[in-house]
């Protein structure tokens, strides 16, 4: 089996909402933050009784894969055509002479009526003859995923969603800059790719393959960023998160903040990791060699 691999790319997604703007959305809110389901005027504490105790940026990463199985087949069957005359008995097809064989219903099929002819001797039966051919079958199944690089999960994510403004990614040391801080894929591409092809695998009923490729259109890595505002109410010990996808600008008010700064090291090299040695492990079913072509 052929392997085609699109080039690969990693991108960071540009916020559209900045952060001064999302921490002023916070605070605006924060009240309702920590206050939570308690209801009533006195269970809610007053704007000045709660703080912002912390607020992150991070990076939250996610993996964008399209691909396409397509097997090209034969297989050998024998096509079974009705005559209607009962005088036939031979049937010259293509320069081939066919006998026409008498097929009885089936007992299942057999209805009162049939009966009541076989019993007079006048029962209809299904005269035919069987002609044998060559199937030529194209099997294609297309998926396309957005998987969570750090558990794997799937993402309710669109095309839309990484059609948006984007920055292409050579160096991930810059990401992790300053305060900033960056939620390490878990999963590399081999995983990924994996993991999808075997749901698409499926067996085929044939005689002769005359084609079998995998085609993985897309396989991007993305980093989205996140701003996080933790607000405190300290006389009842309740904190509540803001968390803004600064993508969409879109609110989260029962997020996280991470606090900690991931100690793994980000490498282009150990999170795009098929090459000719791994290949192999994406399909372990296929029978015979498995080569990766770039495309």
């Amino acid at each position: 089996m052929d392997v085609r691999l699109a080039p690969t790319h990693i991108y960071s997604l540009n916020p559209v909402l900045d952060f001064e703007s999302a921490q002023q959305q916070a605070i605006d809110k924060r009240v309702s933050l920590v206050a939570g389901g308690l209801g009533g005027l006195f269970s809610k504490p007053k704007p000045e009784d709660v703080e912002l105790v912390y607020a992150e940026v991070r990076y939250e990463s996610f993996w964008h894969i399209a691909c396409t199985v397509r097997y090209v087949y034969e297989r050998h069957k024998e096509f079974t055509v009705p005559v209607a005359g009962v005088e036939v008995r031979k049937v010259t097809l293509l320069g081939q002479e066919f006998e026409v064989a008498a097929q009885p219903p089936a007992p299942a099929q057999t209805n009162i009526f049939q009966q009541l002819g076989q019993q007079l001797g006048v029962a209809s039966t299904v005269r035919t003859f069987t002609v044998p051919g060559v199937e030529h079958c194209i099997d294609e199944n297309r998926q396309e995923r957005f998987i969570d690089a750090a558990n794997g999960q799937p993402l309710p994510l669109t095309t839309e969603f990484v059609a948006r403004e984007k920055t292409e990614v050579a160096d991930l040391s810059p990401l992790a800059s300053g305060e900033v801080l960056v939620v390490s894929p878990q999963l590399s591409a081999t995983k990924v790719a994996k993991n999808l092809l075997s749901s698409m695998a499926k067996q085929i009923q044939a005689d002769k393959v005359l084609e079998e490729t995998t085609e993985i259109h897309t396989l991007d890595l993305y980093f989205r960023p996140v701003y996080a505002f933790e607000f405190a109410w300290k006389a009842k010990n309740k904190t509540g998160v803001a968390e803004f996808d600064a993508v969409t600008g879109a609110l989260n008010t029962g997020g996280k903040a991470l606090h900690a700064r991931s100690d793994t090291s980000l490498t282009r090299e150990n999170l795009f990791d098929i090459n000719a040695d791994t290949v192999t492990a994406l399909i372990p079913t296929v029978a015979g060699s498995v080569k990766l072509v770039a495309s």
